[in-house]
């Protein structure tokens, strides 16, 4: 019996237990993340109006400060966000690979700033968002920089948008292959 392969064996699969829960727990994160979102209400208790006290939020207390965080931050494209936790958690999980939650939030970034920026400069009129509108104060304070005058472009509205899907399918880790088998699985299922 060798006590330094046992130890490396039994090092590793602590470690690759350890990812595993981590996984697990982004993917939860994501999940609840998503319905704080879908069940915000602008008359919910938050940081600007804290005195309501009846809260609509399925989450409660808590779903209603973080949503309410998230869409004054980055406006509509904070939708994405739990999407991209639930991929990044669910790949962390299979693939025993930490560094993806790196590099997916680094992505997440990328289209969190281009995706404020579309949504401040093309679609600003709010109806739920009505303190920083649909871009967040981010997408705000973009839009009033040297990126106005870029953004003017009419071009600028596609290039915008191909930006921001690129940005969060490589985000997600899509890959064009795997998305292929699945439908070619599906299909043959019906």
């Amino acid at each position: 019996m060798d006590i330094k392969k046992l130890t490396h064996n039994l090092l590793n699969f602590f470690i690759n237990r350890l990812i595993e829960i981590s996984g697990i727990l982004i993917t939860i994160t994501g999940i609840l993340i998503f319905f704080a979102l879908i069940t915000y209400s602008p008359d919910d208790p938050n940081f600007i109006f804290p005195d309501n006290m009846e809260i609509k939020n399925l989450l409660g207390f808590q779903g209603s400060y973080a949503s309410d965080l998230l869409f004054q931050t980055f406006g509509l494209i904070a939708y994405l966000i739990p999407i991209t936790f639930l991929f990044t958690g669910i790949n962390i999980f299979l693939r025993k690979d930490f560094f993806l939650l790196v590099e997916n939030f680094f992505y997440s970034i990328l289209y969190l700033i281009f995706g404020t920026l579309f949504f401040s400069h093309f679609y600003n009129d709010a109806y739920i968002f009505y303190i920083n509108g649909n871009g967040g104060f981010i997408g705000n304070y973009l839009d009033q920089t040297f990126l106005k005058n870029l953004v003017n472009n009419n071009i600028f509205y596609y290039v915008l948008i191909i930006l921001i899907i690129f940005f969060f399918l490589i985000s997600i880790n899509f890959n064009l292959k795997t998305f292929y088998k699945i439908l070619k699985k599906t299909f043959k299922l019906f």
